[in-house]
């Protein structure tokens, strides 16, 4: 895999877009316990991962307790959703403070771009959130219980619990 970084240190590759999605559960929290028969490919994406966590954290004033909300179903207390929030942003769910339907096809594209049945029903629920994903906040990190409730909803394959 060649993966490239721009000039803020972020690699621009759909693998660190779609380990949001499928790892955020297993990898976050992990650090502790680091995995025996982890590939390189896999080492990489959980190093990348808890950096960018790390960063969101920082960026929130959240600590490890915080992440542990992330192992159970949103919506997830302020500061958890603060963290997925800032995730969100990263890879691009969220831009501008809104849920972006494009945004997330271009993360889950390259896991299902081999299987029809599956992009169409990945096509649906960017659609389906797009649509009912409420932009009126409340709380400043709303958004993020509100966009990972969505998806779970309509993709709860996608909601991998450690």
């Amino acid at each position: 895999m060649v993966s490239r970084v721009n000039k803020k240190g972020y690699i621009n590759s759909y693998c660190i877009k779609y380990i949001i999605v499928y790892t955020i559960h297993k990898y976050i929290p992990s650090e502790r316990g680091l995995y025996e028969t982890e590939s390189p490919f896999t080492t990489v994406v959980r190093k990348t991962l808890i950096s960018t966590a790390r960063t969101c954290m920082t960026h929130t004033n959240s600590t490890e307790a915080d992440l542990e909300y992330l192992r159970q179903d949103p919506p997830f207390p302020e500061k958890s959703a603060c963290i997925i929030k800032c995730l969100l942003e990263k890879i691009g769910i969220i831009k501008n403070n809104r849920y972006s339907n494009t945004g997330f096809m271009t993360v889950v594209s390259p896991l299902v771009f081999t299987n029809k049945k599956k992009l169409e029903h990945m096509k649906t629920v960017a659609e389906n959130c797009d649509k009912e994903v409420n932009h009126k906040e409340e709380t400043p990190c709303q958004l993020g219980n509100e966009v990972t409730t969505c998806i779970f909803k309509y993709a709860p394959e996608l909601h991998f619990k450690a």
